[in-house]
């Protein structure tokens, strides 16, 4: 089943690489070295095969990390594409499109991998796949060397960290063993640093290290090659030379430490010279007896070029040639290292063989990773390199060791060398291979399933990409066609005659050709038995049906030949409640050659509307800024000039009269008259936008620019039978100014031809009026911004008389909110009026003053307060400011109180109410004004500048608050009250984040950039839970709209 679902799943295509890459997402180089060196574990794979997906116990596949790699590496190992991608598992991970850009490092997301697997495989009999595999034990011990008595403690291990440079310590390892031994070296506490030992009851010399009790099956070594360097500051990456056997002894560094370690025999380096001649050697057998051999030269009578070295290239090498130096290094490294493992094992069982090497390529700010994988099915390295797989030889390996020589980069700094080396023990369990039927059904299914809908989708793109959309207009009616551009030519004709129901026509009576909507000209003509691809029409091609009498010939199309469209003056043309373009909407159309002359145009009129030449009278319109005026065609200086030098193209307009003088000629007048009227369209206020939230302006009426705005009123009101004072006119569209004074002319109001004029019921404004925007301000909420006092719920807009008393307005304000919540019951005396910026109340409206000693304007923002007792007038002379307690013991913040105080007070006697009114012994009371609600944190309160204000005999209107305007906001605290330390919640509550720093404008100090911190990987495990026998709910709930839902739970409240 395998083999022929092999064959059913593979392109068409051959592969032209053994094994199956992965696609990068952006920044995924990282994630898919890992995978493949998973993948390419045999035991790894196995294991993962073995564990069984249930939909009850592990939720929605998608979401199912285990079974998202069960997909993965069986595509990989039978689906026989080149490449595939990795985003199912990467959203079973929880990511999304900015995940895949973020870069991480390999050996991070190991581990971040490995929990996520050993989180979403447990209770299952393979949950402990990961330790059984990757898990070593280390112990930390203290070993006193007076009485000998060993402290330790037992830990586990998933990988190994090995240095390769320190500078502080003076540790510089250049291979891997001498990074091992070192590792397991222990440290003296010796002087200062004595260790205090129980037995000894006394401070003794000691030794301190690690000790390796158990390497695991599968040792994975993290070469630590980026650091910070402490002179800059700045994190680097270390490029030293590291060597590394293929077969590691790692026998010598279990147990205790041992002084002396033989090292493994590095491999002997060669250049890359003698290892092309060893391999050239191997392969071409020198002749016989060469000693006896008579050599003679070989001689050429043509001239003979010599090249200069520097030109001359190296022969590529054929890949036969290639596949056979790869086959005997291969087969030569397996004897070599079947003799160091049989070496190594009279040692002890810890003998592991080199499978997995993984690069980094670049520099510490970012690179690229790649993988050099050996497979153990014929011993072969291969790059995995993305989506593309190769072969590699030997030398290959030696060039990834690192060192300055090992890469020709422009900076020690930036290099491609091993990061991270995956090596499995020697064993006779080891695994061979992973055979094809190992694969679990189910995924067999799964992968037959996803081809399924590959093949479908791709089909369906393919058909897309297939399919033209032609647009066909007849008789002013537009269709949309979707058709194939591979069907014929007739098939848009078939189709169109279908959709539009023509049947007034024969269809050899009809044609359908190229279409200009501009100009309302036809175009190209086409061959009706040839496809739409071969004639080359483009997608989206514009079309119209052309019609012709059953005795009549087709015009001929020619493409030198210019369309000029001709009206020619009738008594119905004089109506002036039309406008020009639409008096002339159907206009006569011509052919004549784009050369031609004024002259010939002249006598092809004459033939065509019998108006003899010297009693025409042609005028065309010219265009002079946003105005018109007339052009004669035909005047003494055109006559024998080009069509072109009068300015007549493709689609020109022209107007044709019998005249006997064109002094007396009634379209130049209509022309003029047309100057001074302008089209102006508007909308229905009933109409609703469409799709893309625009309005469609499909109303219009034509009135002379020195008319009045009242006339123009008065027309559109007329148009849409509306009464003049039931709807207002906007400039532009619905957010835009209201047009009050009807008094101007059109051309004073800023209108133009075709300006648009938006229209919505509604009492207009007058000229003396404004429109106030009211809001309800409700207090703020816990979880606003510490600085913020207020939350607004807009209600509505009205327009209001500047003259108006304020008290007056309360009333029409409650009455109007009366109406529309009866169970509100707002009176006038408990309501306040204050002015509104973004989250501030203001200035306060006092009873007896008219609105227009609030400075108003269009769209004033006006909120209004709903009090729990009367209202106590707010007096010229005094203000009102709003209050918190900060308790910098507790941090907390007391509700916002408003206070009513004099304008003229001294600040002594401003900090004696607030002391008065929140029981603070005046002699410790401190006081702050807070200047900006934005960007304000809690822990912005240790920065504030708190005064005290016994004994300040200055104004509140003078320095420092320079207080003003109703509505700001003060702080006080107790100054004997201790500021107290945040815990690691609080400063995450009550802090600022950001990525920069500053300390104001006009500070006088320079911004400091922060660099962004560099993010986790991190991989989201989805928990499954069953209770009660009912199925799980995989829905997540999250807040939606959830600003919308607080104001109306406020309003009820309200109401």
């Amino acid at each position: 089943m395998a083999a022929a679902w092999r064959g059913e799943y593979m392109t068409s295509s051959a592969r032209s690489q053994k094994y199956t890459g992965l696609c990068n997402q952006g920044a995924t180089c990282y994630m898919n070295s890992l995978l493949q060196s998973l993948y390419m574990s045999p035991e790894f794979r196995k294991k993962i095969y073995s564990w069984t997906y249930d939909e009850k116990k592990h939720g929605d596949k998608s979401s199912c990390i285990p079974f998202q790699l069960q997909v993965l590496f069986g595509k990989l190992q039978i689906s026989g594409a080149p490449y595939i991608d990795t985003k199912a598992l990467t959203k079973s991970f929880g990511w999304d499109l900015r995940e895949g850009f973020q870069q991480h490092d390999v050996q991070e997301f190991c581990r971040v991998l490995f929990d996520a697997v050993e989180e979403s495989i447990k209770g299952t009999p393979e949950e402990n796949l990961i330790n059984t595999l990757y898990e070593g034990i280390l112990t930390d011990y203290v070993k006193c060397l007076n009485c000998k008595n060993l402290s330790k403690r037992h830990d586990t291990f998933l990988d190994l960290s090995l240095t390769v440079r320190n500078e502080f310590d003076k540790i510089y390892n250049d291979s891997v063993e001498t990074a091992l031994r070192n590792y397991t070296k222990p440290d003296n506490l010796t002087g200062d640093n004595k260790y205090f030992c129980s037995h000894c009851n006394s401070k003794q010399d000691a030794l301190k290290g690690l000790s390796i009790e158990r390497f695991p099956y599968i040792l994975v070594l993290q070469l630590k090659r980026f650091d910070l360097d402490y002179n800059t500051m700045q994190r680097i990456k270390l490029n030293d030379k590291v060597t590394f056997p293929q077969i590691l002894n790692a026998n010598p560094y279990i147990g205790e430490w041992k002084p002396s370690v033989p090292q493994t025999a590095p491999e002997e380096e060669k250049d890359d010279e003698e290892v092309k001649e060893k391999d050239q050697i191997s392969f071409f057998k020198p002749p016989e007896n060469i000693d006896n051999l008579e050599l003679k030269q070989m001689k050429n009578s043509n001239l003979e070029y010599l090249k200069d070295d520097r030109d001359k290239k190296p022969l590529q090498m054929d890949q036969m040639v290639k596949d056979r130096i790869i086959n005997h290094q291969t087969e030569e490294r397996k004897r070599v290292q079947r003799e160091e493992i049989e070496k190594y094992y009279i040692e002890g069982e810890y003998v592991y063989e080199l499978f997995s090497i993984m690069i980094h390529s670049g520099s510490a700010m970012g690179g690229h990773y790649y993988a050099y994988i050996k497979s153990f099915e014929d011993s072969k390295w291969h790059n995995f390199n993305d989506s593309t797989v190769t072969e590699i030889e030997e030398k290959d390996i030696r060039k990834v060791f690192g060192g300055e020589t090992s890469t020709k980069s422009w900076s020690s700094n930036y290099s491609a060398n091993a990061y991270l080396l995956m090596y499995r023990k020697v064993s006779p369990e080891n695994i061979i291979k992973i055979e094809d039927y190992e694969v679990p059904s189910y995924i067999r299914d799964e992968l037959v399933n996803l081809k399924n809908k590959e093949t479908v989708e791709a089909a369906q793109k393919e058909e897309k990409y297939k399919t033209w959309t032609i647009k066909v207009y007849h008789k002013k009616k537009e269709i949309t066609l979707q058709i194939k551009k591979d069907s014929p030519f007739g098939a848009i004709k078939e189709e169109t005659i279908k959709q539009f129901g023509i049947n007034d026509v024969l269809p050899e009576n009809m044609r359908i050709r190229g279409y200009s909507m501009y100009y309302d000209i036809y175009q190209e003509v086409y061959d009706e038995t040839k496809t739409i691809e071969q004639q080359q029409i483009w997608n989206y091609k514009v079309m119209a049906v052309e019609t012709k009498n059953p005795n009549d010939e087709w015009l001929q199309y020619d493409p030198n030949k210019i369309t000029v469209r001709v009206s020619l003056w009738t008594p119905e043309m004089a109506d002036e409640t039309k406008s020009l373009d639409e008096k002339t909407s159907n206009p006569n159309k011509i052919l004549v050659d784009k050369k031609e002359t004024v002259s010939y145009l002249l006598s092809l009129l004459e033939e065509k509307f019998g108006i003899p030449v010297q009693n025409q009278c042609i005028v065309k319109k010219s265009y002079m800024g946003m105005t018109t005026k007339p052009e004669f065609v035909n005047s003494p200086q055109n006559i024998n000039n080009s069509l072109s030098y009068a300015k007549i193209y493709e689609g020109s307009a022209i107007y044709l009269e019998n005249c006997d003088s064109i002094a007396h000629s009634k379209w130049a007048e209509q022309i003029e008259l047309e100057s001074k009227r302008y089209t102006i369209k508007f909308n229905h206020p009933d109409d609703q936008p469409n799709a893309i939230n625009q309005m469609d302006y499909s109303y219009s009426v034509v009135i002379d620019c020195n008319s009045t705005m009242l006339h123009l009123k008065d027309s559109i009101g007329e148009k849409l039978k509306l009464p003049v004072d039931g709807f207002v006119m906007k400039r532009g569209g619905k957010h835009c100014q209201e047009i009050k004074d009807l008094s101007l002319k059109i051309i004073q109001a800023n209108l133009v031809n075709n300006s648009v004029i938006y229209i919505e019921r509604g009492k207009p404004t007058k000229a003396n009026e404004y429109r106030v925007i009211f809001s309800i301000a409700t207090p703020a909420k816990e979880n606003d911004g510490d600085a913020t006092l207020n939350r607004f719920i807009d209600v509505f807009d009205i327009p209001l008389d500047a003259g108006t008393n304020v008290f007056d307005l309360k009333q029409q304000l409650c009455k109007k909110f009366n109406d529309m919540y009866p169970s509100m019951e707002l009176e006038a005396k408990r309501i306040r009026l204050r002015e509104k910026n973004t989250d501030r109340l203001l200035r306060v409206f006092r009873n007896n003053d008219p609105l227009r000693s609030y400075a108003m304007y269009e769209k004033k923002n006006v909120a209004i307060q709903i009090l729990e007792q009367d209202e106590e007038e707010v007096g010229q002379n005094q203000i009102i400011v709003v209050v918190k307690r900060w308790f910098p013991s507790t941090w907390e913040l007391s509700a916002a109180k408003e206070l009513v105080v004099k304008k003229n007070s001294t600040l002594e006697e401003f900090g004696q109410v607030i002391a008065d009114t929140y029981d603070i012994p005046y002699e410790n009371l401190e006081i702050s004004k807070n200047n900006s609600t934005w960007n304000f944190f809690r822990t912005d309160l240790k920065k504030e500048t708190f005064y005290k204000t016994k004994n300040m005999l200055g104004s509140l209107t003078q320095s420092p608050w320079y207080l003003t305007l109703d509505g700001s906001l003060f702080f006080i605290k107790d100054s004997t009250e201790q500021i107290r330390d945040l815990t690691p919640e609080e400063k995450k509550k009550y802090e600022k984040t950001s990525y920069g720093s500053s300390s104001g404008y006009g500070s006088g100090q320079t911004w400091v950039y922060k660099p962004p911190k560099e993010e986790s990987v991190k991989i989201k495990v989805k928990k499954q839970t069953v209770e009660d026998g009912k199925e799980p709910d995989h829905d997540e709930i999250e807040e939606k709209n959830k600003e919308d839902a607080e104001e109306a739970m406020d309003m009820e409240a309200l109401i």
